[in-house]
């Protein structure tokens, strides 16, 4: 198997470039709102970039924009809660994707929020799954920084996600029985 190297970043996009990040927007990912901090200082960020990565110890990994609102806010936190959301919460997918939103919980009505795990962490209501992570490393990459993070516990609730797909929010595939922590493969 042959291994990729990085190529120097350039300042202007071509038409090649277009065509790679069209391509990579057709992909299908999961939208997630990650949240962290407490009270007043509770904050939400929507990401279509946060993925598993499955082992001992059970892992995750997120590229955030360098210098964003949701880094910032992520790199003073002990932990963070991933909100898997639901197909029917495309509303909080677009609220914390705006630049200008507020902080705190009062951002949302009461009812949109969920005690929180170990570390009071608000999670969102309605959410299909939940994952409590604490972050390991940060590695900067491009424009972005890749936060990888250990899973330190999970809630599945079952239900139908909501997933991007080519510039656009669309409902995934229903799952049924809900399972409550991390599943292993026992082989």
């Amino acid at each position: 198997m042959a291994l990729a190297t990085r190529q120097s970043p350039s300042t202007a996009r071509t038409a090649d470039d277009t065509a790679v990040v069209t391509a990579m927007r057709h992909f299908v990912t999961g939208v997630t709102v990650l949240t962290c901090g407490v009270g007043d200082e509770a904050e939400g960020v929507t990401v279509s970039t946060f993925s598993t990565v499955p082992g001992e110890p059970p892992m995750a990994c997120v590229a955030l924009r360098s210098g964003s609102r949701g880094l910032r806010a992520m790199a003073n936190s002990r932990v963070f809660v991933a909100n898997g959301l639901a197909a029917a919460q495309e509303p909080l997918a677009r609220h914390f994707a705006r630049r200008g939103r507020p902080r705190g919980l009062g951002q949302l009505p009461p009812e949109a929020w969920l005690g929180g795990l170990a570390d009071n962490v608000p999670r969102l209501s309605g959410a299909v799954a939940w994952l409590e992570c604490r972050p390991e490393l940060t590695v900067p990459l491009s424009d972005h920084e890749l936060v990888v993070a250990r899973v330190v516990s999970a809630v599945h609730s079952g239900g139908t996600p909501l997933v991007n797909f080519a510039y656009d929010l669309h409902s995934g595939p229903s799952t049924s029985a809900p399972r409550k922590g991390i599943e292993r493969d026992s082989s």
